[in-house]
């Protein structure tokens, strides 16, 4: 039987009140069966194929749908929520029997997933949860707790202002990823909140996006060492490629990143060389291959039927050069 008539027989039973029980899918549990996983079409709307770590998840995400027989389309909007809104449209039309979003922006998404959802398209968000009290709107998400991941950063860098002697009144800057995506939303929320609760003595003087970018990372924590100076014992960036042009900024500003509380996130390889050489006291692990092997085992699971949790986070450890070795597999080395 081919996709399309497997879904139109879903379609009239669906009518016909049958499968009352196979709608509690869409809302987590068991899954409707829409259709088998070998053999049917996923499209993946994604966001960029310029930064590492999407580009690992990417290519992660594929391989797995691979294994299962999926065949994948994907589509690419560079972190662009109109493109990103008109390729979901296109792919609606499209009639996959699923879709899997890396949202673009945490809130300009959420029509989009509304579209989806109007269409009886099984969905998997990934990597970007949108506010949970959307989650009606999708199967399943999995990907990143990025709350927890900044409050993990938040921990590290209390740490590392303790090794390095740091007391008192203490202040740092932090470098954003992408304005509006859960990742710089949520890791910042994690981060201050700790802060705030567990060293109030701690100061953020200012913050820059760098839009996951290593350049213009180093651009703005140029801007920030320049305005700040020699006051800053610390910085928190979003991600590890960041950290990185953080750690040029200092240097050609005549600051020793080793006397610095540097905390990245990913556990990329800049953050693992980092770590290594002593210029970045610690990372916060985040495995984009686990990212997009989640993904894809859970579309494959919802399109064979399988009982799903709603919700499945990655692990995030902190890591510093006592544990660096455990982002060896993550980073795929």
């Amino acid at each position: 039987m081919s996709q399309g008539h497997k879904r139109q027989n879903y379609l009239r039973n669906l009518m016909l009140g049958t499968v009352a029980a196979g709608l509690l899918g869409i809302f987590g549990g068991a899954a409707p069966a829409w259709a088998a996983a070998k053999g049917s079409k996923v499209i993946l709307l994604t966001v960029s194929q310029s930064c590492e770590y999407c580009a690992l998840h990417e290519r992660a995400f594929l391989k797995a749908a691979a294994a299962d027989g999926i065949n994948v389309e994907v589509k690419i909007n560079n972190f662009d929520a109109g493109q990103q809104a008109s390729q979901v449209d296109q792919a609606v039309a499209e009639h996959p029997d699923a879709i899997v979003v890396w949202p673009a922006d945490a809130s300009a998404i959420v029509p989009s997933l509304r579209r989806i959802k109007k269409a009886g398209i099984p969905l998997v968000v990934t990597n970007s949860m949108p506010n949970p009290k959307y989650q009606s709107l999708w199967n399943i998400y999995t990907g990143p707790d990025d709350l927890g991941n900044g409050q993990q950063a938040g921990e590290a860098m209390i740490q590392g202002l303790k090794a390095k002697g740091y007391t008192g009144n203490t202040d740092i800057f932090v470098i954003l990823g992408v304005l509006g995506t859960p990742p710089q939303i949520n890791r910042l929320d994690g981060f201050t909140g700790v802060l705030k609760a567990k060293a109030p003595m701690v100061k953020i003087d200012g913050s820059q996006p760098g839009n996951w970018d290593q350049t213009q990372a180093t651009d703005a924590a140029a801007a920030l060492f320049t305005q700040y100076g020699a006051h800053i014992k610390g910085v928190y960036a979003e991600a590890d490629n960041m950290l990185a042009g953080v750690i040029v900024a200092a240097q050609r500003a005549g600051l020793d990143p080793k006397t610095l509380v540097l905390v990245g996130s990913n556990c990329s390889v800049e953050g693992v060389n980092a770590i290594t050489a002593g210029t970045q006291y610690a990372t916060v692990l985040q495995s984009p291959i686990d990212d997009g092997n989640y993904a894809a085992q859970a579309v494959a699971d919802l399109l064979d039927g399988k009982s799903v949790p709603k919700t499945r986070f990655l692990p995030h450890p902190t890591i510093t050069a006592e544990n660096v070795a455990m982002c060896n597999a993550a980073i795929g080395r």
